[in-house]
């Protein structure tokens, strides 16, 4: 998993050279919103970072301690995310993967 240092979302990609982020992440409904999140985030000097998943969910990437990530599901944004997880839409899901653009 690779961190844009400006101000674009987490992202995948293979690499001769390891590095320090974690490919572990999840995707956690959180009771709050993004004010709150932002505020703890601030309160640690953590990145968080509001994201649109190529246009199929939103999530809020929280890097605690700056190196690991959790997906924050907020109820704003939630049902959007597991609407698309729902196991009836997985196989959309997949298919729809395969139409974004992979980054480099």
């Amino acid at each position: 998993m690779f961190r844009d240092r400006a101000i674009r979302q987490a992202w995948f990609q293979q690499a001769v050279h390891s590095t320090s982020y974690s490919a572990v992440h999840a995707a956690i409904s959180v009771p709050t919103n993004l004010e709150q999140i932002e505020r703890i985030a601030a309160r640690e000097g953590w990145r968080v970072l509001p994201c649109n998943r190529d246009g199929l969910f939103d999530v809020i990437e929280f890097w605690i301690e700056n190196q690991l990530m959790l997906e924050l599901l907020t109820p704003a944004i939630a049902h959007k995310y597991l609407n698309a997880m729902h196991s009836q839409n997985l196989e959309q899901l997949m298919l729809d993967m395969t139409q974004v653009k992979v980054r480099v």
